[in-house]
């Protein structure tokens, strides 16, 4: 048996005196009790057992000891003995009110001397109480070791997923301090990127605004020397035919047409640029906000 592993909670001493009289290794009553310098006793034979798979120490306190014979426990045996004979006495045949001495290995149950030779356990099979505890308890100890083993297993197995379940916390606030971090470039970026290109678009639009007006300065005096032009047109139709036809040249009529050219003309390059795009806003500045971002990412 492996009496490291029997050494559990059970080990310290309870209120109760059974509790008391027990060994911590065996955890049965003790059986020529020894008693080290720690002041700790167990069996001589559960001592020696532990020592031979371990090392000469104190099963309770690891003290070291060089390996020996320790001193016997008397009074602890005698207060063993005397218990034993106590529980022995309570526990008696009800039939025939002697002790519980033996077991009857066919009927499964203790019984006294006097039971050996009734008729009720004739041709029985008889063992000594004491010894068919024992194997019974050592029949136990066998199935509960891979009990204990699977306790072992599976608590292991539980503090892996603690410390997964830890590990999980651990990445996850470090994921959140991540994207937080990236975001708050992002912010930072696009609020500075916003006030640079709100500002570009203000100038562009003084810009524009300056030109349009400048254009619109040279129209009008375009189109109050077209309404000259019309208005001395308009008198030289009104007149008689006579006069008209006095005053009317060739070259009058070509000047008109040559006038009307120039409008034309005038009128394609006032209007050139009208209605274009601020150039903030185009697919270009998104790709070059775009290329910048990138950049600011892998950098941090």
């Amino acid at each position: 048996m492996d009496l490291q592993r029997s050494l559990g909670p059970d080990t310290k001493m309870k209120s109760q005196p059974e509790a008391n009289l027990k060994c911590p290794i065996c955890l049965e009553i003790f059986q020529d009790p020894v008693i080290l310098w720690c002041s700790h006793s167990f069996c001589r034979a559960c001592l020696q057992r532990w020592w031979t798979e371990t090392s000469a120490t104190c099963p309770i306190c690891r003290t070291t000891f060089l390996q020996g014979d320790p001193p016997q426990n008397l009074a602890l045996k005698n207060l063993c003995e005397a218990y034993l004979l106590e529980r022995t006495r309570r526990f008696h045949c009800k039939l025939h009110k002697e002790n519980l001495t033996l077991f009857c290995v066919d009927d499964l149950e203790p019984v006294c001397v006097v039971c050996l030779h009734s008729e009720t356990h004739k041709n029985h099979r008889f063992k000594p109480i004491n010894e068919v505890a024992q194997d019974y308890k050592e029949g136990l100890r066998k199935l509960l070791k891979p009990l204990q083993e699977k306790s072992e297993l599976l608590n292991t197995v539980k503090e892996d997923f603690d410390q997964t379940a830890e590990n999980i916390e651990v990445q996850a606030r470090d994921t959140e301090r991540q994207i937080k971090d990236v975001f708050s470039i992002l912010h930072e970026f696009l609020q500075k990127e916003e006030r640079a290109r709100i500002g570009s678009l203000r100038d562009e639009k003084q810009r524009k605004s300056r030109m349009l007006k400048r254009k619109t300065n040279v129209l009008r005096r375009e189109i109050a020397t077209l309404s000259e032009t019309i208005r001395e047109t308009d008198e030289a139709l009104e007149a008689e035919n006579i006069s008209f036809l006095r005053n009317y040249r060739t070259e009058k009529e070509y000047q008109l047409s040559e006038k009307q050219q120039e409008l034309e003309d005038g009128v394609s390059r006032l209007r050139a640029g009208e209605g274009q795009q601020f150039s903030v806003f185009t697919l270009n500045s998104w790709s070059s906000i775009w290329s910048t971002l990138v950049c600011a990412l892998k950098t941090h």
